[in-house]
């Protein structure tokens, strides 16, 4: 059983532009859809990436 973490780096969350529902990427709909209005267009978010990034240089 694999378990998906819910904070830290490489954490990634889609948002709905239209209802702005944050949801993991396995609860989009098989289409890519949003699961509550059905917008088409979902955005990728993660968090933490660019400090990681930032300290490499």
């Amino acid at each position: 059983m694999r378990i998906t973490p819910l904070r830290g780096l490489g954490v990634a969350w889609m948002k709905c532009p239209a209802c702005r529902l944050k949801c993991r990427p396995t609860a989009v709909a098989p289409e890519g859809k949003c699961p509550r209005c059905g917008e088409a267009r979902m955005l990728k978010l993660s968090f933490g990436n660019r400090a990681a990034d930032a300290s490499r240089d």
